[in-house]
């Protein structure tokens, strides 16, 4: 069974994947090399690229050639632009990514074709840590506290704002569902967060062939509970999401009972699932109150303010 900080790694090594793969016209240029035999002048991707003015061409082409994904041959007659065989198996992501696409985010707003649909759902995934939250609201397999989730599944050096921020833009692209009361939130992943199991793979699989590996030691997670210790160790998250029971059949509710604590932490008469729920909720607001009063989409209450002319100013 992976620990969470190799599911960390391969959270991050996905992340870097699409960070390559995910700016705006880098498939449909993929693409126009494929439909060449994988090699085309310069003069002529700009030719058959009239959307895209010459320097975005030039920086689109100097990010790709970075990302391993081209390599520029500079002749007397100009640039030759040809496909590496990382560039060229990057495509075989369109299928999965495309079919997720098209079933949970629509038509896309800028472009047509295969093309469009497959820089539509990498556009969506291509923020910072968006990879690993999905993976850890999968791994934890309920609904979670956010600071639960922070504690067993995430780096170390990510600050409960940002987690909340991109929890309220996975909220907003679809992938989260948020339940619960202001400062007693928890969020577990929609049926179209769930789907992104097929996709992530496809990606993952491409970013194990070409990407060199996190450096070790270099993702670590934080553990401030018994339960997020006990949390730790949850099974490949890809797996995790193939077998979660569906959305609708599962409770939501903050105050559901959570899963049962494993035999090894737990001890014989040990507290009742309604007092271990009760616990979980008190130890989480305890460790993101302020934070989830920031972000709770509900203005933080604010001092009475100062009136200095009051009778009792004036009386003085």
């Amino acid at each position: 069974m992976p620990t969470a900080p190799s599911t960390l790694a391969q959270a991050q090594r996905i992340q870097n994947a699409v960070s390559i793969l995910g700016p705006q016209d880098t498939v449909s240029l993929l693409r126009l090399l494929k439909s060449a035999d994988g090699t085309l002048p310069k003069p002529e991707i700009e030719a058959k690229s009239l959307w895209m003015s010459e320097s975005q061409i030039d920086t689109r082409l100097e990010t790709m050639e970075e990302g391993g994904l081209i390599t520029r041959k500079r002749e007397a007659g100009g640039t030759l632009v040809s496909l590496t065989r990382a560039g060229r198996e990057a495509l075989f992501i369109q299928i999965p990514v495309t079919r997720w696409s098209s079933a949970h985010q629509g038509v896309p707003e800028n472009g047509t074709g295969l093309g469009a649909y497959t820089e539509q759902a990498l556009a969506t995934l291509n923020r910072a840590n968006t990879v690993a939250t999905v993976m850890a609201l999968a791994s934890y397999g309920e609904p979670a506290y956010p600071s639960e989730i922070l504690d067993t599944a995430l780096p170390a050096d990510m600050n409960p704002g940002n987690l909340y921020q991109r929890l309220a833009q996975l909220e907003k692209d679809g992938l989260v569902e948020r339940t619960g009361e202001p400062r007693h939130y928890m969020y577990e992943l929609t049926t179209a967060g769930k789907a992104l199991s097929e996709p992530l793979q496809a990606i993952s699989r491409w970013a194990q062939r070409h990407l060199p590996a996190p450096a070790r030691g270099s993702v670590t997670i934080r553990r401030t509970s018994v339960r997020s210790a006990a949390a730790a160790d949850p099974a490949p998250w890809l797996a995790a999401v193939a077998t979660a029971p569906a959305l609708s059949a599962r409770t939501a509710a903050p105050s559901a009972a959570p899963r049962p604590l494993p035999a090894a932490v737990q001890s014989p008469g040990g507290p009742s699932p309604s007092e271990q729920a009760s616990a979980r909720a008190k130890s989480a607001t305890l460790r993101s109150a302020t934070t989830a009063l920031a972000f709770s989409h509900q203005s933080a209450p604010q001092p009475a303010p100062l009136v200095s002319n009051s009778p009792a100013a004036q009386r003085r």
